[in-house]
């Protein structure tokens, strides 16, 4: 049983001896940060990269402008004096009140809307009908392009 036990200790993947993990850096994290960077989760800490999970483009640049000033925070906390990189990775999360492309209609919905409304505004049957055709091949388009 004590060979099993050597070769499994031997063989078993160890993690890095300064590796610390989310909950325990989430206080430090919490202290450091700016007021504008509360939706950025902190991942772990391992050989001298902090690993930041951020909401959207947005968060990232300002992550970006306040690298410097946010490093030379962590630093000072216990266990992170070697600190050199933040690395950050996306979620497809947003922030609440964020504007999502869904929520943004496409050209093709908003030229459907336009051509079908202004179809119902004219009284000339030609015009009418080429326009509610247009209307349509519109919608078409934009429900295909989805």
């Amino acid at each position: 049983m004590q060979a099993i036990a050597r070769i499994l200790h031997h063989s078993l993947p160890k993690p890095p001896v300064d590796l610390v993990l989310g909950p325990d850096l989430q206080a430090v994290w919490e202290r450091c940060r700016p007021e504008g960077l509360k939706a950025v989760e902190v991942l772990f800490y391992c050989r001298g990269r902090l690993f930041l999970m951020v909401p959207g483009s947005a968060a990232a640049a300002r992550l970006r402008q306040e690298g410097p000033d946010l490093l030379a925070r962590l630093r000072t906390q216990p266990g992170l004096g070697d600190l050199r990189e933040i690395v950050t990775r996306r979620t497809g999360r947003q922030p609440p009140g964020a504007v999502t492309k869904a929520a943004v209609p496409s050209r093709s919905a908003l030229g459907a809307r336009c051509f079908g409304s202004l179809a119902e505004a004219v009284d000339d049957p030609s015009l009418k009908a080429s326009l509610a055709r247009l209307a349509a091949a519109l919608a078409t388009d934009d429900s295909r392009g989805a």
